[in-house]
């Protein structure tokens, strides 16, 4: 696969979302119920520990879900999204008041200079980013525009370990079962990868990173910390048990 066809996809399933659903919440697809929206993207602050002097930039910003939030929070906020219908919604949301600045672009090619960010943004993107060249190259992005003393926030993360929770129907057998269908699951991502004419719909699925891989890519300039993703904290606060959501993860790297 290309990398054009790659960006292709990834704009035509955002794109998709938000003509189907209507709604910025759902289009985002990993919030769930609005009521947890603002308790997460709270959790998502105290991670990154945004002030009010803080200049920031998220990337595949999508309907603004959490940058609405933030841009109430900071001194000044930036998203950029490759799909202008994510961005139309973002922008009929927006707070009229301190309305925040949009950039319809790519993660990987970002029109800033370096060192321009106090707080650097990715949440719930990097699964999508299945193009080696492309997933490297926007983390590439992320470092050269923070600055020397900022922070970089990865939220949403799918790591491989818990990569089956993030099917509905995978939460709902029994452990042995689960046992097959992981087999089942690693199968149809090894065709999807050597045959994307076999691949169908696991042809856009959602990509698993190591946590080792962005240790690795993010230890030389700061400090690397993993944590349960904000969504997932909250939703296990608030449902207990009865929880059945995804098991992903965020990092925060913290320059030094």
């Amino acid at each position: 696969m290309t990398n054009n066809n790659s960006i292709k996809e990834i704009q035509n399933l955002y794109d998709k979302r938000i003509s189907t659903s209507k709604d910025s919440v759902k289009a985002a697809g990993q919030w769930g119920s609005k009521d947890f929206v603002p308790l997460i993207c709270n959790e998502i602050t105290k991670k990154i520990s945004i002030s009010n002097n803080d200049n920031v930039i998220e990337l595949g910003c999508g309907s603004g879900v959490l940058g609405n939030w933030i841009n109430e929070r900071c001194k000044s906020y930036i998203g950029i999204d490759l799909s202008k219908k994510m961005l139309i919604a973002f922008k009929k949301d927006a707070n009229t008041k301190k309305i925040p600045e949009f950039i319809q672009g790519l993660t990987n090619f970002i029109p800033f200079c370096d060192n321009t960010f106090d707080a650097v943004i990715i949440n719930g993107v990097t699964m999508y980013l299945h193009d080696e060249k492309i997933l490297k190259n926007t983390l590439n992005e992320m470092k050269r525009i923070v600055k020397p003393t900022g922070t970089i926030f990865i939220g949403e993360n799918i790591i491989p370990s818990g990569y089956a929770w993030e099917f509905s129907w995978f939460q709902k057998l029994s452990p042995n079962i689960q046992n097959l269908a992981k087999f089942y699951v690693n199968l149809r991502k090894q065709i999807a990868q050597k045959n994307p004419r076999l691949a169908g719909k696991w042809k856009v699925i959602h990509k698993d990173i190591s946590p080792k891989f962005i240790q690795n890519y993010f230890q030389s300039i700061g400090k690397v910390t993993q944590s349960k993703s904000a969504a997932r904290t909250i939703k296990e606060q608030k449902l207990g048990s009865k929880y059945r959501g995804n098991r992903r993860v965020d990092f925060v790297i913290k320059l030094e």
